[in-house]
């Protein structure tokens, strides 16, 4: 009878905890309000990346900032630093959202187009060659109430003009490619 009594009183007391407006001393919002907030329009941060190229994984440092001037279409610069070759980027990015629904969703989807210029240093000199973007990814909206977001990206970017290179050891010459994949993780504030 002892244990029928706690499983009862501990039902009773989780009904009451699931239907309370504040729990813990925290406001809980209506659904309705967060709903209602509207899509930020200017969003910076920055995050982490890991670029293949080369038969090999190079990481670095991004700092970026958008502007969405419509629910489906942004705006950005970005920029992008390597920890291990000399090699920085500095470009635009133009973001196309699916849905336009991420305070509602708590997600949207888009595809990226960009133009960047990448600053690099071979033995025999500085070069400035251009590159285009294209990738697709995901905002997410990690709390309903806070002024953060998530962003993942995938994306593919060729080299026009001079390409990367880096010497490999195992057959003692530089090794060139034009074709960069990344991937981005970043956490942007709005």
């Amino acid at each position: 009878m002892k244990r029928v009594l706690t499983i009862i009183c501990f039902v009773v007391l989780a009904a009451g905890v699931l239907h309370a407006k504040d729990f813990m001393g925290i406001p809980i919002e209506e659904s309705a309000a967060v709903a209602g907030r509207p899509l930020p329009t200017w969003i910076v941060g920055g995050g982490g990346f890991a670029r293949y190229y080369l038969a090999s994984v190079d990481g670095g440092f991004t700092l970026m900032g958008d502007f969405r001037f419509h629910k489906h279409h942004s705006v950005g610069a970005f920029g992008q630093i390597h920890l291990r070759d000399d090699i920085s980027e500095v470009g635009l990015a133009y973001r196309l959202y699916f849905s336009g629904l991420l305070m509602q969703s708590g997600h949207d989807d888009f595809l990226l187009l960009g133009p960047s210029c990448l600053f690099m240093e071979k033995s025999d000199g500085t070069y400035h060659p251009v590159v285009v973007t294209f990738g697709y990814g995901r905002d997410i909206l990690f709390f309903k109430n806070a002024d953060l977001l998530g962003r993942i990206q995938l994306s593919g970017s060729y080299i026009i003009g001079e390409p990367v290179s880096r010497k490999n050891s195992r057959i003692y010459m530089e090794e060139e490619t034009h074709f960069l994949v990344s991937l981005n993780f970043s956490l942007l504030f709005f």
